[in-house]
Protein backbone atom coordinates (compact mmCIF):
# COMPACT_ATOMS: atom_id res chain seq x y z
CA UNK A 1 0.00 0.00 0.00
CA UNK A 2 1.43 3.35 -1.06
CA UNK A 3 1.41 6.25 1.30
CA UNK A 4 0.25 9.71 0.27
CA UNK A 5 3.84 10.97 0.40
CA UNK A 6 5.02 8.16 -1.88
CA UNK A 7 2.20 8.82 -4.36
CA UNK A 8 2.99 12.53 -4.38
CA UNK A 9 6.66 11.74 -4.97
CA UNK A 10 5.76 9.53 -7.95
CA UNK A 11 3.53 12.28 -9.36
CA UNK A 12 6.28 14.90 -9.03
CA UNK A 13 8.79 12.58 -10.70
CA UNK A 14 6.43 11.95 -13.63
CA UNK A 15 5.62 15.64 -14.08
CA UNK A 16 9.31 16.57 -13.96
CA UNK A 17 10.16 13.93 -16.56
CA UNK A 18 7.36 15.18 -18.82
CA UNK A 19 8.53 18.79 -18.52
CA UNK A 20 12.12 17.80 -19.36
CA UNK A 21 10.96 15.93 -22.46
CA UNK A 22 8.79 18.87 -23.54
CA UNK A 23 11.68 21.29 -23.10
CA UNK A 24 14.02 19.11 -25.16
CA UNK A 25 11.42 18.87 -27.93
CA UNK A 26 10.88 22.65 -27.86
CA UNK A 27 14.61 23.37 -28.15
CA UNK A 28 14.99 20.84 -30.97
CA UNK A 29 12.06 22.31 -32.92
CA UNK A 30 13.24 25.89 -32.43
CA UNK A 31 16.80 24.97 -33.50
CA UNK A 32 15.53 23.24 -36.66
CA UNK A 33 13.58 26.38 -37.60
CA UNK A 34 16.52 28.65 -36.66
CA UNK A 35 14.38 30.56 -34.14
CA UNK A 36 15.17 32.33 -30.89
CA UNK A 37 14.02 31.46 -27.39
CA UNK A 38 13.25 33.75 -24.48
CA UNK A 39 14.89 32.53 -21.27
CA UNK A 40 15.61 33.86 -17.81
CA UNK A 41 19.29 33.84 -16.87
CA UNK A 42 20.56 35.28 -13.57
CA UNK A 43 17.27 37.08 -13.05
CA UNK A 44 17.34 38.77 -16.47
CA UNK A 45 15.12 37.97 -19.43
CA UNK A 46 17.20 37.21 -22.52
CA UNK A 47 16.63 36.19 -26.12
CA UNK A 48 19.05 33.56 -27.43
CA UNK A 49 19.22 31.34 -30.49
CA UNK A 50 17.89 27.86 -29.78
CA UNK A 51 21.06 26.37 -31.27
CA UNK A 52 23.04 28.03 -28.46
CA UNK A 53 20.77 26.51 -25.82
CA UNK A 54 20.98 23.10 -27.48
CA UNK A 55 24.78 23.06 -27.31
CA UNK A 56 24.86 23.68 -23.54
Amino acid sequence: MKTALHEQSDFIRKVTKGLQQSYKKLVKTKAEKNQSMVIMHNGKIMTVKAAEVKNK
